[in-house]
């Protein structure tokens, strides 16, 4: 390998033509989608009358789990397939200032799809990659939209766990929620469960105890599998069926903290207990919280299960930029966005110190983050799904979703996509991102 320098940012790695035509060779032939699928830029600036109408009539949740044609026009409806809460915005819209880079597409990353760049990737139909933009310094670097439009709405699916996290964090500093206690303090109506013995806190970094991992969606009988069928609205569930009741049915797996078992029921807990002892619904406590205090474009929606209860574990929308701009406030130009902190001065050395490298490999997560970012020592907390060596942080979502923090660099890299049946992690790009462009070696 040599190492290719271009202006004064770009840095990356390139392998030899042979060496490179042999991988790529490899690699291409390794993914595959239906060859029924339209690109995802087919619909990029919209859909007929005609095609609205029988995509909103063919919508089920298991269309939305396999982000095929019919899926990828739910997670850019959320409205329309489940119903939702407003988390409105407020003021006037904070500014980012345009400052273009287009050189990160020449950005190079090795993913199922082939060794290629960014702007390859991005136009490969099988990637089926929707938008991305990249804020350096409080500034645009680089926007691009390929199949949705700038002012849409999309879903974060998993993303939006972060936003649990940050909540539990301020109202764990105010003094409202010990996170220590065990789960039941807050939810009585657990008591008597194997969450008994469960601290908040291991429920807020995945390490519950307890056999909700998300590898086991599909299994028929878990509760994992019946939770995940309610939070997408799959066809016969019951009108009153209950995130709660999914909650119950979780077995015994370890002691709480002994091992990292991503979940949404961890985080849907976490969002619950919020509720409690605010006495607010958690989309209002985002509106007040985080949303009307940055600047936001748009509103955000979160979704609602059909007994009402909010979706914070991942069925939330909002446009690219807006989420770029709530990842901005993990960084140093949060200022650009907001007038006061939203994310306080030691929430980062809270995140730091909580994360575990030494149980992270061994679950379905840990184990998809190792094989997209490399053995390195990551760890998890607070909802990110990698806390990096350097720092950096990072959040994925369902089928292909990205939230990539690097305080270190004040950098913001996100995207939406609608990857198929939750098969392709391109998420690599993110990170290349920072270390070719940004991080100084």
């Amino acid at each position: 390998m040599i190492a290719l320098s271009i202006g004064v940012t770009l840095v990356f790695t390139i392998l030899s033509e042979a060496a490179f035509a042999e991988a790529a060779s490899k690699l291409d032939k390794a993914y595959t989608i239906p060859a029924a699928l339209n690109p995802v830029w087919k619909w990029k600036d919209g859909y007929s009358e005609e095609e609205t109408l029988y995509f909103r009539r063919a919508y089920t949740g298991e269309a939305g789990l396999a982000a095929d044609d019919v899926g990828s026009y739910g997670a850019r409806h959320l409205s329309e397939i489940l119903p939702t809460a407003t988390v409105h915005r407020d003021g006037p819209v904070s500014v980012l200032e345009s400052a273009p880079m287009p050189q990160i597409a020449n950005v190079v990353a090795t993913t199922p799809l082939g060794t290629m760049t960014l702007g390859e990737m991005m136009k490969d139909p099988r990637a089926r990659f929707k938008a991305i933009a990249v804020v350096h310094k409080g500034k645009l670097a680089f926007e691009k939209y390929m199949g949705i439009r700038p002012w849409e709405n999309h879903l974060w699916v998993s993303s939006s766990k972060t936003i649990a996290g940050l909540l539990a964090h301020q109202v764990a500093e105010e003094g409202l929620l010990d996170l220590s206690a065990p789960v039941p303090t807050y939810l009585p109506e657990l008591k008597g469960t194997n969450w008994d013995k469960v601290p908040v806190k291991a429920a807020l970094h995945h390490r519950s105890g307890l056999d909700i991992g998300e590898g086991n969606v599909g299994k028929q009988g878990h509760p994992i599998t019946y939770f995940y069928a309610i939070m997408t609205g799959t066809s016969g569930l019951a009108k009153d069926a209950s995130l709660m009741d999914a909650v119950k049915m979780a077995t015994k797996l370890a002691e709480p903290g002994e091992v990292f078992e991503y979940s949404s029921v961890n985080t849907y807990v976490v969002g619950t207990i919020i509720e409690r002892i605010t006495h607010k619904p958690v989309h209002d406590l985002i509106t007040e919280r985080i949303w009307r205090k940055a600047g936001m474009e748009g509103d955000g929606l979160l979704a609602l299960s059909p007994s009402g209860e909010a979706q914070i574990q991942g069925m939330f929308s909002s446009r690219l930029r807006d989420m770029a701009r709530y990842g901005m406030l993990y960084t140093s130009s949060w200022n650009v966005v907001s007038k006061e902190r939203v994310v306080s001065e030691n929430y980062l050395s809270k995140v730091y110190a909580a994360s575990r490298p030494e149980i992270f490999p061994g679950n379905n997560i840990g184990d998809r983050m190792i094989k997209v970012f490399g053995n390195i020592k990551m760890g998890e907390s607070y909802q990110w799904d990698a806390v990096f060596p350097d720092g950096d942080l990072f959040k994925s979502g369902r089928l292909g979703q990205c939230l990539y923090v690097s305080p270190e660099t004040d950098t913001v890299v996100v995207f939406f996509s609608s990857a198929y049946n939750n098969t392709l992690f391109v998420f690599t790009y993110a990170r290349e991102i920072v270390k070719q462009v940004f991080r100084k070696k």
